[in-house]
């Protein structure tokens, strides 16, 4: 795990020696372990270590093949580089090192661009190909690690975060006003190949970019979601899907540092701690290790449910309480790392997790993120699923849906609001999401008739719309925010988060199953519920409720949070180039006399991306160095 940087000089003018370095400074809290660069004719990479696995100086970056002409700056993790090490080597290649690095390289030597989909991992790269006078760069399937991309005329920069750019070009510091928009009137962010600033752009999940000596080259996607062939018979299902998600942890706990696991108390980090503690006689693992955030507010802890998880398997378990006096207090710090918006103060919960394993020492965690969107875990899938027995005429599974919902949860509310809503094709959707869930007429009216009609765009390789849909949360809506968040939050502080349920593997599998078979009745992720039977305590398998690391975020906003939120409401109305300030001070006005908070942290929340990230002059804030 690392921060990469560089920079392509058109026409192979000289790279500017200082400005690889000054972008490579910025990324340190990425890789606190040490830092290299490498310079050729028009091209300049930067690299900071985070030492996961080789720690020795073998592997450090950038890493070069000058027999090959190829050198390599890699972000992530090759889960499966030990088997592909032995592919390699029956091919004649030979290694000087014990890491996934030179393994990556090999396999591109071998392979060319054709390796990215042989690897299992979460990665961001750059190549530079003297022979051939190109630059690869390429972004694992479902975008884990970041990649962002600056064309200013004359040169080509990336890195891992905006900062590094915006760092040696502070002009790109200009906001994207389409991305202000899609997430002021939907509630949408981390979409597309764009960001916030409108200078920059995001190489997208799945795809590899070959750039020539004059900057040219259009992404090309190498992974595209697809059903793999799976067992007919349930039980024999259930035993496959056991089987690869047990592999998916196994491969993610190789590592020559502590690991531990994020532990929330639901159903799917717990499946990943009791995984661990099954296989840990026979991967000779020592005591786990669990961090979990913890709340006041007892509709909000989880506590109960951590505790039979973390006594079912032993562990060391650490906790940290999340308070909302500590957000207002690191907020700065928070937004330069996650350097977007953040839609709710839950991104903070997790900031206090990875802090507190650093506290602890812990390098590696393991976490659930991704169950959700693989196997329709969020309430609003009730509908979906719905939507999609009544779409194929399936009345008897739509009426068993209902009776479930409402013998489960004593409510038809999800199946009934979200079934209608998901009957509807995604552009419709948009727009009543604008209508009733946000507001584009909070913004100025130059900034509303510019960008009203912006849309993200979608992919469906799926004949069924339902698994369409879950691609959509997996691709557009839901992940990429909680990727973005986990990566920031995790490298904040230089640790690693893992994602088991993330294994190409296992969503290739799952979209092969029955829809059934995901959601049995009412029951969501029913499959990874029988597969974990006698693994994870029932208590936690039977879980009804969701929080998933969720603060108080209603009672927060009115009362603790409520004079943050206030006073980024009033700059918000004074920003006249892009909110109407009229509509603003209603907002305002409405959130004092206690009503929904959800428009006025949309507005605050990005009034507080313009003064953190915008306005102020570039550099590092308090408690970031």
């Amino acid at each position: 795990m690392c921060g990469i940087a560089g920079i392509l000089s058109l026409g192979a003018e000289k790279v500017p020696r200082e400005d690889v370095l000054a972008m490579a400074r910025r990324l340190r809290h990425r890789g606190p372990d040490g830092e290299g660069s490498y310079f050729g004719q028009g091209i300049g990479f930067g690299h900071t270590r985070l030492a996961i696995i080789d720690l020795s100086h073998a592997s450090d970056q950038p890493f070069a093949d000058e027999a090959a002409g190829l050198v390599l700056v890699f972000n992530g993790e090759i889960y499966n580089y030990v088997e592909l090490r032995t592919e390699l080597e029956g091919l004649g290649h030979r290694f000087r090192s014990q890491g996934d690095t030179e393994v990556l390289l090999r396999a591109f030597a071998q392979w060319r661009t054709g390796a990215f989909a042989r690897l299992n991992g979460m990665f961001a790269c750059a190549i530079w190909d003297e022979r051939r006078q190109e630059l690869v760069l390429a972004r694992d399937r479902f975008g884990e690690k970041p990649l962002y991309l600056a064309r200013t005329g004359r040169e080509v920069l990336f890195a891992s975060e905006m900062k590094a750019i915006l760092a040696v070009r502070p002009e790109l510091r200009v906001p994207n006003l389409r991305a202000v928009y899609r997430y002021i009137a939907r509630g949408d962010l981390d979409q597309d190949t764009e960001s916030f600033f409108a200078g920059i752009e995001s190489l997208p999940a799945g795809h590899y970019l070959v750039l020539d000596r004059e900057g040219r080259g259009t992404p090309r996607r190498y992974w595209l979601p697809r059903a793999a062939e799976t067992p007919r018979r349930h039980a024999e299902a259930v035993e496959a899907f056991r089987s690869l998600f047990f592999d998916a942890v196994r491969i993610r706990l190789r590592s020559d540092v502590p690991v531990g696991s994020s532990l929330s108390g639901g159903i799917d980090s717990s499946s990943i701690v009791c995984t661990i503690h099954a296989q840990k006689l026979a991967l000779g693992l020592g005591e786990q290790h669990t961090f979990s955030a913890r709340f006041a507010s007892a509709a909000h802890d989880e506590g109960r449910f951590i505790d039979l998880v973390a006594r079912r398997c032993g562990a060391d378990r650490h906790d940290t309480w999340v308070e909302p006096e500590a957000f207002e207090a690191a907020f700065a710090a928070l937004q330069y790392h996650q350097e977007e918006p953040i839609a709710s103060t839950s991104p903070f919960a997790q900031w206090m997790v990875m802090r507190l394993a650093r506290e602890h020492g812990t390098t590696v965690l393991l976490d659930g993120q991704g169950a959700d969107e693989l196997l329709g875990g969020y309430t609003q899938a009730l509908g979906m699923f719905f939507a999609h027995w009544l779409r194929t005429g399936r009345l008897d599974r739509a009426a068993g849906l209902l009776w479930e919902s409402w013998r489960r949860y004593g409510s038809l509310r999800e199946p009934a609001l979200f079934g209608g809503y998901y009957l509807l094709p995604a552009r419709v959707r948009d727009r009543l999401a604008e209508r009733y869930f946000g507001s584009g007429a909070l913004l100025a009216p130059a900034v509303h008739d510019r960008y009203a009609p912006a849309h993200a765009a979608t992919i469906a390789p799926f004949r069924d719309r339902l698994r369409n849909e879950l691609v959509r949360w997996q691709q557009t809506t839901q992940l990429p925010e909680f990727l973005r968040y986990a990566d920031r939050n995790s490298m904040a502080f230089g640790r690693e988060v893992r994602l088991p349920f993330l294994d190409h593997r296992l969503v290739e599998f799952c979209f092969g199953l029955p829809p059934q078979w995901l959601m049995e009745g009412a029951t969501t992720k029913a499959i990874l519920r029988r597969a974990m039977d006698g693994i994870v305590p029932d208590a936690v398998l039977k879980r009804r409720d969701k929080l998933a690391y969720a603060p108080p975020q209603r009672s927060w906003a009115h009362g603790p949070l409520k004079g943050w939120i206030v006073r980024h409401l009033e700059g918000a109305a004074r920003r006249g180039d892009v909110f109407d300030g009229e509509a603003v001070q209603a907002v305002r006005e409405g959130f004092l006399r206690g009503e929904d908070d959800v428009l006025a942290w949309r507005v605050a929340s990005t009034e507080a991306w313009f003064a953190e990230m915008v306005d102020r002059a570039p550099g590092l804030p308090a408690g970031c160095e």
